[in-house]
């Protein structure tokens, strides 16, 4: 099965009749829908040991167990990055390109806060 298809099935559990069902199905698509908001995309493993945690055949502890044994085989990454919404931060070279992104997507996201600092700056 993949992931389209596991994506759709949970979101089939969602509309289960059993509201315990429903409301564990709908917890986990909510949680897939932040990541999604912070431009992440959850592995299919993960949506595997949703819908098996949505129908009883494993508990939540069991899904953090599985998920810690599979990326403990994992090589760790050489540089300190992940997404603002983890808690944790990425390190920008003041000479990346990536400055003049992460400004244009602030500008875009926060566009009155912008047009704020370019009157202050014109006085």
């Amino acid at each position: 099965m993949d992931y389209s298809e596991k994506y759709r099935e949970l979101i089939e559990l969602s509309h289960s009749d059993e509201s315990n069902i429903k409301e564990k199905a709908d917890a986990w698509l909510i949680s897939i829908g932040l990541q999604g908001a912070a431009e992440l995309k959850v592995s299919a493993l993960l949506l595997d040991l949703a819908i098996r945690n949505v129908k009883g055949k494993i508990t939540r502890d069991e899904v953090s167990q599985l998920l810690n044994a599979h990326y403990a085989t994992m090589p760790e990454t050489d540089t300190k990055r992940s997404h603002v919404l983890d808690g944790d931060y990425e390190i920008v070279p003041p000479n990346s390109p990536r400055i003049k992104e992460i400004e244009e997507y602030n500008r875009k996201l926060r566009s009155a806060l912008y047009r704020e600092l370019n009157k202050k700056r014109k006085k």
